[in-house]
């Protein structure tokens, strides 16, 4: 995989208003970046755009080996599998431990194994 990211001349929309306009963005494997900017400058409507959450039209739009113009939504939880966001507001879930919360996670995103789901959170 040549980029991890790869965005030339993308638009990102929101209920049809263009939100990001003639975006070009890449990020290779081992790279770091950090997203800033002003609030409501479009920071969240990106990272939804690179899981697959916004719509995109660009002459390529490529996130971790997928193509965001033509995924198909069976496809997104693999998607999202290969993704890593950490989310501002992210809060667990009050009525569970550290833990519970963990196999939450594990749970929902595909593990079955309970040894190799108990394995990981330790």
């Amino acid at each position: 995989m040549e980029w991890v990211v790869n965005i030339q001349e993308g638009f990102i929309y929101h209920d049809k208003v263009a939100l990001i306009e003639n975006l070009n963005f890449q990020i290779k494997p081992g790279e770091f970046a950090y997203l800033i900017g002003k609030s409501g400058s479009g920071k969240s409507s990106f990272l939804k755009t690179l899981y697959a959450d916004h719509p995109i039209t660009a002459t390529r739009a490529e996130s971790c080996g997928y193509d965001l113009k033509t995924i198909k939504r069976k496809d997104i939880p693999f998607l999202r599998r290969k993704t890593g966001v950490i989310f501002q507001e992210f809060e667990l879930l009050f009525d569970r431990t550290v833990s519970q919360n963990l196999e939450f996670v594990l749970l929902a995103t595909g593990w079955k194994d309970q040894n190799a789901i108990l394995s990981r959170i330790e």
